[in-house]
């Protein structure tokens, strides 16, 4: 029908080329460099769309955040569903390994959507989706009687973190960022058998 709104798979794809285009050009250029007059060129659409989408900025920026953490929580997700369900030390190894390598594949949009000066960002970690799966990896292993961890959440926040200096700093020492993975497996599985 003529005029009709898109429907819900039309608008995320629509929204979802826009976010592409901002995260391309965030890259290339930084947040604070990027217009949104640059994100519409990019994306192939009128501004008007933009704010269709998006009611500012700052809205794309978080919307453009929550679509990078969701793709870490659902990679970790497929990752430990691939393992037994029983099987807490492979499922908290097949997390690690998720996590990591798509934080060694993406760090370049990484630092620029979390970590660019102008546009400090500071949230509750315990909230991302890929920190509450975790959380929840945890939660299980101790009601299985495998793992100790007082506060799953408080766990999988400091696992998180962990995970992200170790990755960080691979990368700024140019070292082999495949050694991260096993080295926290170890040092993770230890800590919640302790």
């Amino acid at each position: 029908m003529a005029g009709a709104p898109p429907g819900p798979r039309k608008r995320q794809q629509r929204a979802d080329e826009i976010l592409d285009a901002a995260a391309a050009l965030f890259v290339e250029k930084g947040v604070a460099a990027t217009s949104i007059d640059d994100i519409v060129e990019r994306a192939g659409v009128a501004k008007g769309t933009f704010y269709h989408y998006f009611q500012d900025r700052t809205a794309m920026l978080e919307g453009l955040r929550e679509r990078y953490a969701q793709s870490f929580a659902d990679c970790a997700a497929q990752a430990t569903d691939a393992c037994c369900p029983r099987d807490w030390d492979a499922r908290l190894h097949a997390w690690i390994a998720a996590v990591a390598e798509g934080y060694v594949s993406s760090y370049a949009l990484h630092d620029a959507i979390f970590h660019d000066p102008a546009v400090c960002h500071r949230c509750s970690m315990g909230e991302l989706v890929v920190v509450q799966h975790l959380a929840a990896l945890i939660a299980g292993g101790c009601e299985a009687g495998i793992w100790t961890a007082d506060d799953p959440v408080a766990t999988a926040v400091c696992m998180f973190y962990g995970l992200h200096g170790m990755v960080d700093e691979a990368l700024a020492t140019d070292d082999d960022t495949a050694k991260v993975v096993p080295r926290l497996s170890r040092l993770y599985s230890n800590m919640l058998r302790a």
